[in-house]
């Protein structure tokens, strides 16, 4: 006997899956795979041994986003091989003089030290950490910005497992599949990091509602990067790219969670204009965090979404004129650059 549908299909926007298992992928019915694994780990699970979903493959991401403790003195964040192995261990320390430590510990023996003196991390503030596997290294960016590479001393296919101990606290862990961003070129001499953003600031835990200005307008190549997290119970947030003195609003991200849809559009003399909804899959979940990207290009922006482009929207309002940028809604920020 068919059953009847108790709700439209079409609104179902999400896939939770619960209890002792793990995701390694899933295929929907009109043929798409998904390679996409997400777990929510509270800081109380420091610390924190687990799998990692598939194993590691080139193009995968590992995401962490969390909390330096206040009283920090050293943390560490390891990809671990099946027999114990550790092919990759990423150790900020604060009680040597702030420096970054990278090793490989193989049969039981560590190998020579890489370190890093351009500390990244600040005592007390939220971070998202991306640990890009590529052919030749692991690529490290923090908080949108490119870190480090450490090259491969073992095999990265023999990693099976993710470790994080130390004086840290872990909001969300995302496995990601292998469609990466581009490879990042190394340059050809060594680059400090910047401690600001694009526009030149960082707002760490700011409060929403969230009104700022841009300093220098958004001019093209100009990025935000805004990492937040979205509650279990969140309806919608929105973020707007504004005129000051028009109140036009150029880009309107609007992520509704009830209906599965995550809207755009363009707000002209008070009057809203074709809202564009169609994506494949709703990139913003309930209960995880994130970090949205967003950058002007000539004819459009791109927004990208936890490394992943999401959509490009076509300029309806000349770029060069917004100069704020508002937050609001059902979404708590951990840091914002522009």
């Amino acid at each position: 006997m068919e059953e009847e549908w108790r709700v439209m299909l079409m609104k179902v926007a999400i896939i939770n899956v619960t209890g002792t298992a793990a995701v390694l992928n899933f295929k929907s019915l009109t043929g798409h795979l998904f390679q996409r694994a997400v777990c929510t780990v509270k800081g109380k699970s420091i610390p924190f041994t687990g799998p990692i979903f598939g194993g590691l493959s080139e193009g995968k991401s590992v995401i962490i986003q969390g909390q330096i403790w206040a009283a920090v003195k050293s943390f560490a964040v390891n990809l671990v091989c099946l027999n114990g192995d550790i092919a990759f261990h990423f150790n900020p320390r604060f009680n040597e003089g702030r420096v970054v430590v990278c090793n490989t510990k193989e049969k039981g023996r560590w190998g020579s030290e890489e370190r890093t003196f351009n500390m990244p991390f600040q005592p007390g503030v939220y971070f998202e950490m991306i640990v890009h596997v590529r052919s030749h290294c692991y690529q490290v960016s923090l908080n949108g910005n490119h870190f480090l590479e450490y090259r491969h001393r073992l095999p990265f296919h023999l990693v099976q497992n993710l470790q994080i101990n130390g004086d840290v606290s872990v909001n969300c862990i995302t496995f990601s599949g292998n469609n990466a961003p581009p490879p990042y070129a190394p340059p050809a001499y060594n680059v400090i990091t910047p401690t600001v953003g694009y526009g030149g600031v960082i707002l760490s835990n700011p409060a929403v509602p969230l009104h700022v200005a841009i300093p220098g307008n958004f001019n093209p190549s100009r990025k935000i990067i805004i990492v937040g997290n979205v509650p279990f119970l969140a309806n919608r947030f929105h973020v707007n790219l504004k005129h000051s003195l028009t109140g036009n609003i150029a880009l309107h991200i609007n992520p509704r969670f009830k209906e599965g849809a995550l809207v755009r559009n363009t707000q002209i003399h008070g009057s809203w204009g074709c809202e564009e909804r169609h994506l494949a899959a709703m990139p913003l979940t309930p209960g995880c965090a994130f970090q949205m990207e967003i950058i002007n290009l000539k004819h459009n922006y791109r927004v990208s979404i936890n490394g992943f482009a999401v959509f490009d929207y076509t300029h309806r309002i000349p770029p060069g004129q917004v100069d704020q940028l508002e937050i609001a809604g059902d979404v708590t920020l951990s840091s914002v650059q522009y």
